[in-house]
């Protein structure tokens, strides 16, 4: 194919991928001669990816290119800070409220009817909505979701009116249907890790092992959806919506440019992110993560309102925060590759890695080693190199001979005992699961792991790791009940 070709090909692929806005643009052909010149395609293929009419108008305005609009025509200044209205309601400027939760839910105000961004979860999601109506109660014209965690959508349809958009990123759809698929197993896992919150006192059945397979049953709350960007006018507002996967493949960001204020959603928070959370999920992509953070840095935001936590503002103190969050992240992604590529196993970058001084995070919601073992498998999957995990056959196989060969399940009953007193509670779970391997009855070998279970709870301050070990502690105080002494 010579150059001419070449060119032609590639532009008329890029101009395919890339459909026009819905102005008025040729779609190619401008001058109506049934061929297409490289001019007219150029042409074409830049309306397709600026919005701006291919014949070189303005159409009625001002062409400018598709996408955020960092210097608005109208600024609207804002406070500072947040004013709180009570206890659960912050207002963050003179249009904006945020009713905190496990999930915020934000209310802009606009005089041609409201926008809501994120419902929060069931548990709060009515109490958010009536205290955020009580200070306006105006039509809810649009809903946008950040992404579709419960504790996102978990009130739209109690906000939701007869002429309410929602929108939302299109991979919501089948992010949903991974949900879906596993529904059973995150209906245990979720309460296992929410066992505090939640306040379980007793864990659910998992599902039958013939139990049918529902590939494609997701129910999205949306009623728009797209793909990289939208926008849309209200109330003399603009509300622009980027794709910015990261904690889900979903996930948005919103900006509203005459405030320059970004709502991130779980993209930022208050701790080291979720690389991988305990509960169960598809790998989330560190890179995305920098690559969506260092996009909403490049807009410049005046204010930060996160899903979670309060918000932040000024230029100055957002770039440093959030910079420095999304370092971190980067931080550990490079130090595991190097890990990776250096050919060390998974528990040895576990151990080494943590985050500089000049890059500390609160890891009280995601964890270092979590997220490094979340990295590794993401690239590489779960063959670590070593061919004795090869095979359907684990180490555990093993463990019922070499604790007889020990001394009996009693003996490592006692050494885990041992090993919590000597301060080493993770050691034990291992030497009480080898003994429970060998007799799952145990009632030395299981007070042995409860007792380990119980001093690594008092110890973490991570929620999610607080979580999975109280629901250790209610499944063993179960095992316990049942089991004759």
């Amino acid at each position: 194919m010579n150059t001419r070709k070449t060119v032609v090909a590639s532009l008329l692929a890029l101009a395919l991928t890339h459909p026009p806005a819905a102005t008025a643009q040729c779609p190619g052909d401008c001058n109506a001669d049934a061929h297409v010149t490289i001019d007219e395609l150029v042409a074409a293929v830049n309306a397709a990816l600026t919005g701006c009419p291919a014949d070189g108008s303005t159409a009625g305005g001002t062409c400018r290119p598709r996408g955020i609009i960092t210097e608005p025509d109208v600024f609207l200044p804002s406070p500072g800070a947040a004013t709180p209205i009570n206890q659960t309601v912050l207002q963050i400027n003179d249009a904006i409220y945020q009713a905190s939760g496990f999930g915020n839910t934000f209310m802009v105000v606009t005089s041609e009817g409201n926008v809501i961004i994120d419902t929060s979860i069931f548990l709060t999601s009515a109490g958010h909505r009536d205290l955020l109506r009580a200070i306006n109660a105006g039509p809810v014209r649009d809903i946008i979701l950040t992404h579709a965690h419960s504790d996102h959508i978990g009130g739209v349809a109690l906000w939701k009116e007869p002429a309410t958009d929602v929108i939302a990123q299109r991979n919501q759809i089948e992010f949903l249907n991974y949900e879906n698929r596993f529904r059973a197993l995150f209906a245990r896992r979720n309460l296992e890790q929410f066992s505090l919150l939640f306040g379980v006192k007793q864990l659910p059945p998992f599902a039958p092992p013939d139990a049918p397979v529902d590939n494609y049953g997701g129910q999205p709350v949306a009623t728009t959806f797209f793909d990289e960007f939208t926008e849309f006018k209200l109330g003399g507002l603009t509300f622009q919506l980027m794709h910015t996967p990261g904690e889900t493949p979903d996930h948005l960001t919103v900006w509203i440019p005459e405030y320059k204020i970004a709502f991130p959603g779980d993209n930022y928070y208050l701790s080291f992110p979720n690389l991988y959370t305990l509960r169960g999920t598809q790998p989330r992509q560190a890179l995305d993560y920098v690559r969506s953070l260092d996009t909403v840095l490049g807009w410049k935001p005046e204010i930060l309102a996160p899903s979670h936590g309060a918000p932040l503002y000024g230029r100055d103190h957002i770039q440093q925060v959030v910079g420095r969050y999304r370092d971190a992240i980067l931080y550990v992604h490079d130090k595991t590759v190097q890990g990776l590529n250096a050919g060390k196993d998974v528990y040895t970058l576990m151990h080494e890695i943590e985050l500089p001084p000049d890059l500390a995070q609160d890891e009280v919601y995601g964890n270092i080693p979590w997220s490094v073992r979340g990295i590794y498998e993401g690239y590489i999957g779960w063959f670590d190199g070593n061919v004795s995990n090869m095979y359907e056959t684990p180490a555990a196989a093993i463990y019922p001979e070499l604790v007889e060969r020990a001394g009996g399940p009693d003996v490592l009953a006692g050494r885990a005992v041992e090993l919590i007193e000597q301060g080493d509670p993770q050691r034990a779970l291992h030497m009480a699961d080898a003994a429970l391997a060998a007799d799952p009855n145990n009632v030395a070998a299981l007070q042995a792991k409860r007792q380990a279970v119980q001093r690594l709870f008092d110890q973490a301050i991570n929620l999610n790791e607080r979580g999975w070990l109280n629901a250790a502690r209610i499944e063993l105080d179960a095992r316990l009940h049942s089991t004759p002494e």
